[in-house]
C-alpha cells in the first residue's frame, strides 16, 4: 500500500493560495502546512493498519489522504458527491491533498463511504481526535515556553440535543412504512409488481397512497380508530405470513430489519383487548422505537417544556488547553449519566486523569463523578435550587439535615429520620397544631409536611457551599467553556444529525470536534507568530 507523502515545501503555486487565506476559510493553509505532523508515520501505520494486505482486490487509496478528505468534507459540510468534485475544481483542496494541478479525483465516492466504514470499525476515529488533542497541548506547551502540560485535566462535561435523521411516526404509519419497505423488496427479489404482491398478501391497505388513506375513517371516532387499528395489524400479519410462505431465508438482510421493525413496534404500541383485537397500548414504551429508518433513534426532552427525536451529543473539553478531548452519542431517552462513561474511558486511554470535573448537574449520578471523587479529584456543579412550592412558605433550606446521624428537623424543631433518596413525611399529629403550619405547609388536614431528601444530598450540600463564595462562584462559571465549545460544534453541524444510527453519528461529532481542535492550534499558533513580532519590533 501506497503511504500518502505529500511535499513539505510550498511549490510556488501553493505560495500564492496561501496568501488568499488569511481571513477566509483559514484552517486550508494550517492544514497543508501542518499534515505531516497530524499525519505522522506512526498515526499512517496506524491507519494502514486497518487494511489486509492480501494482495487481492483494487490497490487502496493512502489511508492518511482519506482521513484529510473526511476532515475537509467536515469543515466545508459536503456531502460525499461534493467532495469527490471538490478535490478536482477546488484549489485548496487539492493544495491540501497534494494532487494540484489534477483533472481526475484522487478517489471516488464509493472509496470515501468505504473508508468512513472502516475508519469506525477499527476506532480509528477517536484516534484522529487524540492527534488533535496532542496538537492544541503541544501549542500550549510553546506558548508557555516548554512548560510540561498536566495529564491531570481540568475538565467540563456538558450535552446537547440532536434531532435524528430518520422520520419520526406514530404506530400506524410505521407499521405501514416498514410494509411498504417489505412489498418494496420482496419485488425485486421475485420480480413482480409490487399491488400484485400486495393483493396475494392480503394487504390492499398498501395499494391506497397512504394507509390512513387506504383505511379512509373518521379519525376523531375512537370506535373507528380502534377497528382500523385492528384491521391494519392483521393485514401486516397476513403481509408477514405470506412472506415466510414464499420466500427462503426470509428473515435475513435485507428483509430482516423491516421483519424485525414490525416484531418491535407490535410489542411496544399493541396489546389484545378482551375480544381479541389488536388495540392501542395504554402508556407509551420505556424505550420505543420512532422511526423505522433510524432504529436507535428514540424520544427525548432537554427540558420539561422541550421535547426532541433523535440522541444526545456528550463533550469533554479541557479547561486549560482548549481541546475537545472526548465525545460520545447516546439516544435521547438515555440519562446524562450514560454518556459520561464512554467520556471517562477515552479519556483515560489518552494517559489523562481527572483532576476536577466540571459538569451540569445531569451527570452527578455518573460513575466518572464517583471516580473523580474517590481518586481524590473535585468535581463541580450548580446544585439543585431549594424553592419552597408555593410564596411564603419554608423551603427545604429552612429544616435542618444531619447527615451523620439521617435526621431531618423542622423549623419548630421535629425531628424524624431519613435514608437518602426517601421523602420524608412528618407527623401530621405534630404538624396539626403547630403554630408554624400556615408557613410550611398547605397540605391537607391529616397530612403533615413532606420533604425530599435526595440520593445525592452530601454532594449537593458540597456545591450550595460553592454558591455562597467569590471564588466558589469563579469556579462554577468555569462550565462555561464546554457550552461555548457545544456552541461551536452546533453551528458547524446543525441540529439535526447527518447519518443514521449512534455510531455514524459519534464519527460525525468526533469529526467537528477534530476540526474545532485543529482550529484551536491554529490559532495558538498564530497568536505566537504575532507575539513575536511585537517583540521583535
Amino acid at each position: 500500500m501506497e503511504r500518502w507523502n505529500p511535499s513539505l515545501d510550498l511549490s510556488k503555486q501553493e505560495q500564492l493560495i496561501m496568501k488568499r487565506l488569511n481571513r477566509v476559510r483559514a484552517l486550508f493553509g494550517f492544514l497543508r502546512t501542518k499534515r505531516h505532523i497530524l499525519f505522522d508515520d506512526d498515526f499512517q501505520a496506524q491507519l494502514e493498519g486497518m487494511y489486509r494486505d492480501t494482495g487481492a482486490g483494487e490497490e487502496a487509496h493512502p489511508p492518511a489522504m482519506m482521513c484529510m478528505v473526511l476532515i475537509l468534507q467536515g469543515y466545508v459540510r459536503a456531502s460525499d458527491a461534493e467532495a469527490v468534485e471538490l478535490a478536482v475544481m477546488d484549489l485548496r483542496w487539492q493544495m491540501v491533498l497534494g494532487c494540484l494541478g489534477a483533472t481526475e479525483p484522487p478517489f471516488s465516492q464509493g472509496a470515501l463511504q468505504a473508508f468512513r466504514e472502516r475508519l469506525m470499525a477499527h476506532d480509528m476515529d477517536r484516534v484522529l481526535l487524540e492527534r488533535t488533542v496532542a496538537m492544541v497541548r503541544d501549542g500550549v506547551a510553546k506558548r508557555g515556553e516548554g512548560q510540561a502540560v498536566s495529564k491531570a485535566l481540568r475538565v467540563a462535561i456538558d450535552s446537547r440535543p440532536l434531532v435524528g435523521a430518520g422520520k419520526v411516526e406514530d404506530t400506524i404509519n410505521l407499521l405501514g412504512h416498514a410494509a411498504r419497505s417489505i412489498v418494496r423488496i420482496v419485488s425485486k427479489i421475485l420480480e413482480r409488481e409490487p399491488e400484485e404482491i400486495c393483493k396475494a398478501a392480503g394487504i390492499p391497505l398498501l395499494l391506497a397512497p397512504s394507509i390512513k388513506a387506504g383505511l379512509d375513517i373518521n379519525w376523531s371516532d375512537a370506535r373507528q380508530k380502534a377497528t382500523a387499528i385492528d384491521i391494519l395489524e392483521r393485514q401486516v400479519s397476513s403481509l408477514q405470513r405470506w412472506v415466510g410462505r414464499n420466500l427462503d431465508n426470509y428473515e435475513n438482510e435485507p428483509l430482516r430489519p423491516y421483519i424485525e421493525a414490525i416484531t418491535v413496534v407490535k410489542d411496544q404500541d399493541l396489546e389484545r383487548s378482551p375480544t381479541g383485537k389488536s388495540i392501542i397500548r395504554r402508556g407509551v414504551a420505556a424505550d420505543r422505537r420512532v422511526s423505522i429508518e433510524d432504529p436507535e433513534m428514540r424520544h427525548g426532552r432537554k427540558s420539561r417544556s422541550k421535547r426532541f427525536d433523535g440522541y444526545k451529543e456528550h463533550i469533554a473539553r479541557d479547561l486549560d488547553a482548549p481541546a475537545i478531548v472526548a465525545c460520545a452519542i447516546t439516544p435521547a431517552n438515555r440519562p446524562e449519566e450514560e454518556g459520561a462513561k464512554p467520556l471517562g474511558e477515552d479519556i483515560t486511554a489518552q494517559g489523562f486523569t481527572i483532576a476536577e470535573a466540571h459538569i451540569d448537574r445531569a451527570y452527578v449520578n455518573s460513575p466518572l463523578v464517583l471516580e473523580t471523587i474517590s481518586s481524590g479529584g473535585a468535581v463541580f456543579a450548580k446544585p439543585w435550587a431549594q424553592r419552597a412550592h408555593r410564596p411564603g412558605l419554608f423551603s427545604k433550606a429552612a429544616f435542618k439535615i444531619d447527615l451523620r446521624a439521617k435526621t431531618i428537623t423542622c423549623p419548630a424543631g421535629e425531628v424524624e429520620p431519613f435514608e437518602p433518596g426517601q421523602t420524608v413525611h412528618f407527623d401530621p399529629d405534630a404538624c396539626g397544631p403547630c403554630s408554624l403550619r400556615a408557613k410550611c405547609t398547605v397540605a391537607a388536614t391529616g397530612r403533615g409536611r413532606s420533604v425530599s431528601i435526595a440520593e445525592d444530598e452530601a454532594t449537593q450540600r458540597r456545591f450550595r457551599k460553592l454558591q455562597r463564595t467569590r471564588a466558589g462562584r469563579a469556579a462554577l462559571r468555569a462550565r462555561v467553556a464546554v457550552e461555548h465549545s457545544l456552541a461551536h460544534v452546533a453551528a458547524r453541524k446543525g441540529s439535526r444529525a447527518r447519518y443514521i444510527g449512534t455510531r455514524k453519528n459519534l464519527l460525525d461529532l468526533r469529526r467537528a470536534a477534530a476540526i474545532q481542535n485543529l482550529e484551536a492550534a491554529q490559532h495558538m499558533e498564530r497568536e505566537a507568530a504575532q507575539h513575536m513580532e511585537r517583540k521583535a519590533a
